[in-house]
């Protein structure tokens, strides 16, 4: 049964008593209402007090559900029916609802929305309470003031979003719709779908095949993931559960991890396997049985600390970074992943694209299993549809190389379709360089709106390459003020896409306050992290634009799209007059090399790993005009400074690798040198028998010039034979990082402590012969 959409436009006054109205008497039926409709749906459990009021009214196994699940989100809720905040929606996830009132009357957070409607059961009702439709993009909104920088006023920021979502609701006739003067009725949802479950209780034929191949992963050979993908509402964590319930339940594992990128995520997966076995929930992280556990850890807590499991499930997978994937991967040999195709907490779109190479070269026999069947609600439903196509959930690339094109698409892309799939495999080849058939421009946000397909070519483009594209990210690259966006055009199809935002020209009094730790302002990333850490505070009062998100079609990359894109945008930035050019990420060495490639410097390195990517924040940049250059210089002699500092204690995790190439693209004035007495102290330990202790400081001052000489490092002796990389990381990660023996062994592919110290002194000895 489809669910339905109750839109309710008009004063927040009326709106709310309409609804407070349409939900009087749920859950207040008569016994003789529950007794008489129980004859007619016996399917459904009697609540426990009405047995208990009329035990002969309920023959045994019969009766009816007279209190429906109603939640409230948002203000104004009657005392009688449950409500949370709007910005705690998080607590909906793993929840089922029959009736969900979403109040936008204080503002509209999509990503709220997208988790209410996953929420609502099949035949369930969402009631949308808004201000009237031709008023409602220029009333007051909460969510968007959110989105407004430091600087800004709410008056700067656009109506876009919620002006195509109007044009949404009202070129919907399924909707419900009703105004001022009219009457709600009663809201009463349908019946929920009879789900015919089997033994496993599974309630679908896939859903129970993911289930076996769940169980086969513990079962067979080892390194043979099995990843399940599907669109909300197939039962993809039901089976994670009911899977790790069985297993508990036959002992073949004692110790099951499950991981997510937030606990709130992981909760039906405890609820359907306490349902398969006799656990014990003793907390939210965790649920015993006599045969084993199943426990929840967050990615990093599995990354930096040594946990073993017999399976580790990682659910929700979109929503974590590539990286973090493989290292799991890595980590643990039974492993099994969900993804969510079109969420919006990550798209398994760019889980496909980014993650399926990692499967391939790692585990060659992983499985794919795709789960279909709705089960929360019917397929097909008029609800799923219109939210995942006004929230662009199922947003995606353009279609570059299709084979025949019909006379509708023909016409859309102005007759020349076949020739974008020619320029687009002569680009793909390799064949023209893209500067020559890319078209770059500067986009007109309000022109973008209008232009629904390249709308969602683009937020495709942006989910595909990210590993978290949430819609609220679209509201904001749509109506957040200073937002600056340009794309690569080929032929009619967007291919490349690249997000900015403008930040600084902030008070000198603002500036201090954010030196010295006082004030952290909306917005202005890039500043303050070049003032609070990379320590130039004078920073914010200078203009920046800062690249939020790059993003280019995936069957286009490496072929100079992103830079070209970077390079257009620069140099609008340098025409506008800002002072500095842009950008923070998750450091990992590929991105770190992209960027310095394009004449961008290290100038300050976040201290603790983000909890979303699992990296620690790189902040590069340039500067355009004497100001910028100098902050810039600034901070990348001070980075340098701190490099010993830093990985002595903060960043002692960061790997060394990484870290030598952070430092190595930091500007600065002046390079480290070796002094004649720690040349002599080297000398002794590469080429004598002078013991690792006593040639500590001079091996610190060695790792210091190391880390800061990129044309030295990975550069092999005639003889050959020393992988330089790995020495240079190994020095960094003993003597800077203080790691122990058998990490640094890793590196260095030795055993041991005396085998370690071995090759240390091969590497030193050769570098001595490079360093002046």
């Amino acid at each position: 049964m489809n669910r339905r959409l109750v839109h309710l436009a008009g004063g927040r006054d009326w709106a709310r008593q309409q609804a407070r109205q349409a939900l009087l008497g749920i859950g207040q039926e008569s016994c003789q209402d529950v007794a008489k409709a129980a004859s007619q749906n016996s399917s459904q459990n009697a609540p426990q007090q009405c047995q208990e009021k009329c035990p002969e009214q309920f023959p045994e196994g019969a009766g009816y559900d007279c209190r429906y699940r109603v939640l409230w989100l948002g203000e104004g809720a009657p005392a009688e029916v449950n409500s949370i905040a709007g910005a705690d929606y998080p607590r909906l996830l793993g929840t089922t609802q029959d009736i969900i009132v979403f109040d936008a009357h204080d503002g509209l957070d999509p990503d709220a929305l997208a988790a209410a409607a996953g929420a609502l059961r099949g035949g369930g009702i969402l009631v949308l309470l808004t201000p009237e439709l031709i008023s409602w993009p220029a009333k007051p909104d909460a969510a968007l003031e959110r989105l407004v920088p430091a600087g800004w006023s709410i008056a700067d920021a656009g109506d876009r979003f919620i002006r195509r979502l109007v044009d949404l609701l009202r070129n919907a006739p399924w909707v419900e719709c009703y105004s001022e003067g009219d009457a709600l009725a009663r809201l009463v949802p349908g019946p929920a779908a009879e789900l015919a479950r089997d033994s496993f209780g599974c309630c679908s034929s896939d859903q129970r095949a993911a289930v076996k191949a769940l169980m086969r992963v513990v079962t067979g050979h080892r390194r043979r993931p099995v990843v399940l993908s599907a669109d909300r509402g197939r039962g993809k964590s039901a089976a994670l559960g009911i899977a790790i319930g069985e297993l508990l339940a036959l002992a073949k594992v004692t110790n099951v991890v499950v991981t997510a990128p937030r606990l709130a995520a992981a909760e039906p997966v405890f609820e359907h396997a306490l349902q398969r076995c006799n656990a014990k929930r003793v907390s939210r992280r965790e649920m015993v049985t006599a045969q084993g556990r199943l426990s929840y850890h967050s990615p990093q807590e599995l990354l930096d600390n040594q946990l073993e499991a017999d399976l580790l499930v990682v659910d929700e997978a979109a929503g974590l970074p590539v990286a973090v994937l493989t290292r799991l991967l890595h980590r643990f040999s039974r492993v099994a992943f969900s993804t969510t195709v079109h969420g919006y907490e990550g798209t398994g779109r760019g889980f496909d694209l980014r993650f399926r190479s990692v499967l391939d070269s790692h585990t060659p026999e992983w499985r794919l299993l795709r789960l279909e069947t709705p089960i929360r609600w019917q397929a097909g439903d008029k609800l799923e549809q219109w939210l995942t196509g006004a929230l662009l959930l199922d947003a995606e690339p353009a279609q570059l190389f299709a084979a025949e094109e019909d006379d509708a698409r023909r016409s859309e892309c102005g007759g020349d379709c076949h020739s974008v799939a020619k320029l687009a495999t002569s680009l793909q080849q390799g064949e023209v360089h893209a500067e020559r058939l890319l078209v770059l421009e500067r986009v007109n946000r309000d022109d973008l709106v209008a232009d629904e397909r390249r709308l969602r070519q683009s937020f495709g483009l942006l989910v595909a390459a990210h590993y978290r594209t949430r819609p609220l990210d679209l509201r904001q690259w749509l109506d957040s003020p200073g937002i600056e966006i340009f794309w690569a055009l080929l032929g009619d199809e967007v291919v490349g896409i690249l997000v900015a935002v403008a930040e600084g020209g902030l008070d000198e009094q603002s500036a201090e306050q954010i030196w010295q730790g006082q004030r952290r302002l909306r917005g202005h990333l890039l500043c303050q992290m070049l003032s609070a850490h990379g320590g130039v505070a004078r920073t914010p009062r200078y203009r920046a634009l800062r690249i939020m998100r790059i993003a280019v079609h995936p069957h286009l990359r490496r072929r100079a799209i992103g830079s070209s894109l970077v390079k257009r945008a620069q140099a609008h930035a340098e025409a506008v007059g800002y002072s500095i050019f842009g950008t923070s990420f998750g450091g990992t060495t590929d991105l770190v090399a992209f960027w310095r490639s394009l004449g961008l410097s290290s100038v300050a390195l976040g201290v603790q790993r983000d909890a979303a990517s699992g990296e620690y924040a790189v902040l590069m940049a340039k500067g355009l005009d004497q100001a910028g250059a100098a902050i810039t210089g600034e901070a990348g002699e001070r980075l340098r400074e701190s490099a010993e500092a830093l990985l002595g204690e903060p960043l002692n995790r960061l790997e060394p690798g990484l870290a030598g190439q952070i430092f190595a693209a930091a500007d600065g004035y002046s390079r480290p040198r070796l002094s004649a007495g720690q040349r002599r102290d080297l000398s002794g330990f590469a080429y004598g028998q002078r013991g690792y202790a006593a040639s500590l400081p001079a091996l610190k001052a060695l790792a210091v010039v190391v880390l800061q000489y990129p044309e030295q490092i990975d550069q092999p002796s005639a003889q050959g034979g020393q992988d330089y990389c790995s020495g240079s990381a190994a020095l960094i990660a003993k003597v800077l990082q203080r790691q122990d023996w058998q990490s640094v062994s890793l590196l260095l592919g030795s055993h041991g402590r005396q085998q370690g110290i071995a090759k240390l002194r091969e590497y030193v000895a050769n570098m001595l012969d490079k360093i002046a």
